[in-house]
């Protein structure tokens, strides 16, 4: 197999050296691309352009953060060189935010249709200051939180219909395209199940579950029946662990956050605002609360 310097010699020694070819095998990809087939003067001079585009392609591919913003005609394709009958073919392969099928694997979704998983960023409404501001933040955050740069989620609330579980479910997918394992738990149902699992072992387990996902995602939280025991045993415990560890936890409620927190006192006790007041304080920990008021055209 030739060495790279031999290309640039044979080009220099016929006395026509090509400066385009020249600065393409400058990239450390199309070089050893190059060297790896062992492809002649002739095929590189054929294939220019397919190299060129890959070229300029990968640059576009190394600056995107997401399916979000794709800038490329074939939406989360990237740019892949190969050899087709002695000719530089450019082909397009999934990149790696266009892992659809296996991200849906990465989703653990609980009580939630799965056609709410069909739900994208793309397709965000963008009616209203408020959504703006969600929009933004959400781009914000998929482009900055990482496992060392802790950014709270989000706590969306409004009344029904505005959109607010299309919202969570277009995060999901995202989160789950970027690696993360996804747990989506429609909250009322979710307790039901926990009240009807005491004593049976299973328990722990689902709590252990809620506290350790890598991404926690709880929808409609407040919508469920009130139970001391779920705020104390449940909710507080699962809450702290996830302050405790920066771990991202998303929300969504009919309730603002500090009204959520009145709605689970059992009466006007000291003791009963003091949990009611952790409650809140957990949340506010973890996420950034906004309130919706438009609903979306697009029917959620």
């Amino acid at each position: 197999m030739k060495k790279i310097d031999n290309y640039l010699h044979e080009y220099a020694d016929k006395g026509n050296p090509d400066e385009t070819i020249d600065k393409l095998l400058e990239d450390p990809v199309i070089s050893r691309f190059v060297m790896k087939n062992d492809l002649k003067h002739s095929t590189i001079v054929m294939g220019i352009n397919q190299l060129l585009s890959f070229q300029e392609g990968k640059k576009i591919c190394n600056e995107c953060k997401g399916l979000y913003e794709c800038k490329l005609p074939h939406l989360g394709m990237t740019p892949h060189l190969a050899i087709y009958n002695q000719d530089i073919s450019l082909d397009y392969v999934k990149c790696k935010y266009n892992l659809i099928d296996d991200s849906k694997a990465k989703i653990n979704a609980y009580y939630v249709p799965k056609k709410v998983f069909n739900a994208d960023l793309s397709d965000f409404d963008m009616i209203g200051s408020t959504r703006k501001e969600i929009h933004k933040y959400i781009m914000d955050y998929l482009n900055k939180h990482s496992e060392t740069n802790h950014v709270k989620g989000l706590y969306l609330t409004g009344p029904f219909g505005v959109g607010k579980t299309y919202i969570l479910a277009a995060i999901a997918n995202e989160m789950a395209r970027k690696g993360y394992k996804v747990t989506f738990v429609y909250y009322p149902d979710l307790v039901r199940e926990l009240k009807s699992s005491i004593g049976t072992g299973t328990l722990e387990d689902r709590v252990n579950e809620l506290k350790t996902a890598e991404v926690l995602i709880l929808d409609d939280i407040g919508g469920e029946t009130y139970s001391a025991f779920i705020r104390d045993e449940v909710l507080g415990p699962v809450l702290q662990h996830r302050v405790l560890d920066e771990l991202p936890t998303f929300f969504s409620s009919n309730l603002k956050m500090k009204v959520l927190a009145q709605s689970m006192q059992s009466n006007d006790s000291d003791n009963e605002k003091v949990k009611a007041l952790r409650i809140y304080e957990r949340i506010y920990s973890l996420a950034s609360e906004f309130v919706l008021v438009e609903k979306p055209v697009r029917s959620s």
